[in-house]
This record gives C-alpha cells, sequence and structure tokens, in this order.
C-alpha cells in the first residue's frame, strides 16, 4: 500500500473521482427505478429468480465491486490495475452498439448509463496521462542516490 501521506498525481485523483462517479450513477439509476431494472434483469437472465431484493443485492455488489479497482490504483499503485479496467472498458464499448440503436429505435434516452459510460471510459484514459505513468513507475521509496 502506498502510503496516504504521499501525494498523488491530479490524474490519478480524477481517475478516482470519476470512476466513483460512474458507479454511483449506475447505482442510482438502479436503485431509482428497482421495477424496471427487475423485469430487464428477468429478460437478460431467466434463470435467477429477480425479486426486489436480489435486484438491490446486486447494485449493491456491483457498487461495491467497482470500489475494487480504485483501491487498488489510489491505494496500492496497482499497474496491472490499469490494463484489467483498459480490458473491462473495451468490454463496455461493447455495449456501445446496442444502447445506441435501442435509443434510435425510440427507447427513452439513458442519460445516466451513457454518463455512466463515458465517466468510467474517461477515468481509465486518466491511468494513462503522463503523471499517471511517472506515478505508477515511482513506488515511493527512498533513492539510493539520496543521503541524508
Amino acid at each position: 500500500m502506498i502510503p496516504l501521506s504521499r501525494t498523488r498525481p491530479l490524474s490519478i485523483n480524477i481517475f478516482a473521482a470519476a470512476f466513483l462517479a460512474a458507479a454511483l450513477i449506475a447505482f442510482v439509476d438502479g436503485m431509482r427505478d428497482i421495477t424496471g431494472y427487475q423485469t430487464m434483469m428477468r429478460a437478460n437472465v431467466p434463470q435467477i429468480v429477480w425479486t426486489r431484493d436480489a435486484v438491490i443485492v446486486m447494485l449493491s455488489a456491483r457498487l461495491s465491486i467497482a470500489l475494487i479497482p480504485i483501491a487498488m490504483v489510489w491505494l496500492s499503485g496497482v499497474r496491472f490495475a490499469r490494463w484489467m479496467l483498459t480490458a473491462l472498458g473495451l468490454g463496455k464499448l461493447l455495449n456501445l452498439p446496442d444502447g445506441m440503436r435501442l435509443i434510435a429505435e425510440g427507447a427513452p434516452a439513458d442519460t445516466a448509463w451513457l454518463s455512466s459510460l463515458a465517466l468510467g471510459l474517461f477515468a481509465v484514459v486518466m491511468l494513462f496521462t503522463p503523471a499517471s505513468n511517472r506515478w505508477f513507475a515511482d513506488k515511493g521509496g527512498v533513492d539510493p542516490a539520496v543521503f541524508e
């Protein structure tokens, strides 16, 4: 774990804020319309009995799981997390054509979904700025060339 006293670059702080905001938007959007989310989950995953409680637990679990990469990056500076989040971001991009098609067919524009997607992808981009690259490379140890 990187000491909390160690200064994080602005891009790492922006990543954490944007990724958390994306997760919170998705969570609040699902909680705002539990019945609609329940219907969607029944259509997509019919093997599970999607009760109201099951939807709440699933949404809460997704929010909790989103906190893990934030901790991996912001608290520990795990380099692997950048590539894991990049792969997950590319996976989210695969849903973009279907979402746009639904909106084009007359489904109500889901601004929460689009906002969450955009913030999540923006957060991933923040992990590849020059300041982020330097921060991931420097684990904050004592430079052997420095003597007190």
